[in-house]
């Protein structure tokens, strides 16, 4: 991710987030809990706005839901790709549907992460750690329901990791291909960082996310090859 320029007072762990959903309430409930974090946080409620904010604001990170109604998600997010001398940000759908095409046309159109509404600010702060693997400390104090949300998150991640695959093997776009392997490859060393220092979870838990974390090395792999070949 880019450097925190300009925002020398925020805390090192601080990043600049952008906050798109077409429900002003849910943005800004979102911006809040964000901003007590202490994440510089602008909102958009529409896909027009987010691409204007987008330019003006320099993202790091955008939260993008993908059902609006002027332009949808995925549009923006193409545009987002698309946009020249703005360093391009991790992107993390928003998104109230699960359906494997949804998950397929995201990875497709440039989305890091894939999160399922309503996006409890638990799963940010560990999609933060995925992406910069650095860990806060309100994150290390969770209760111990909370690792319950930690654990679904990553294996949701792992699910959409191999859906980037699928996508970067039946893809004729090389520059999809590379970027959907190499987010597949990121995520799968990074959690596998995460799980080698794990006490919290429980042993079921981890035997699930080491048998999905098996099963994207495979794929990854395979995927590896193919581009090679």
């Amino acid at each position: 991710m880019v450097g925190q320029q300009g925002h020398t007072d925020r805390p090192a762990e601080a990043i600049r987030v952008l906050v798109v959903d077409d429900y002003p309430d849910t943005a800004e409930t979102t911006k809040r809990l964000l901003q007590l974090k202490g994440h510089a946080v602008r909102t958009a409620v529409s896909g027009r706005e987010a691409i204007r904010e987008f330019s003006a604001f320099a993202p790091e990170l955008v939260l993008l839901d993908i059902a609006m109604p002027d332009m949808d998600g995925i549009e923006v997010a193409k545009a987002i790709h698309a946009t020249e001398g703005i360093e391009k940000p991790v992107i993390a759908a928003m998104s109230g549907y699960s359906s494997l095409v949804q998950k397929r046309r995201c990875a497709s159109a440039g989305f890091d992460y894939y999160l399922l509404k309503p996006v409890d600010p638990i799963a940010i702060d560990q999609l933060l750690w995925l992406e910069r693997n650095q860990i806060s400390n309100t994150f290390l104090a969770l209760e111990q329901q909370q690792w319950e949300i930690k654990f679904q998150m990553l294996r949701s991640q792992l699910e959409y990791g191999w859906i980037m695959l699928d996508v970067a093997t039946t893809s004729k776009n090389e520059a999809t291909k590379k970027r959907c392997t190499g987010r597949a490859r990121q995520l799968l060393e990074r959690t596998s960082t995460l799980l080698a220092g794990e006490t919290n979870l429980l042993p079921g838990q981890i035997s699930t996310l080491e048998i999905s974390l098996s099963k994207l090395a495979v794929r990854l792999r395979a995927a590896e090859s193919d581009a090679s070949a």
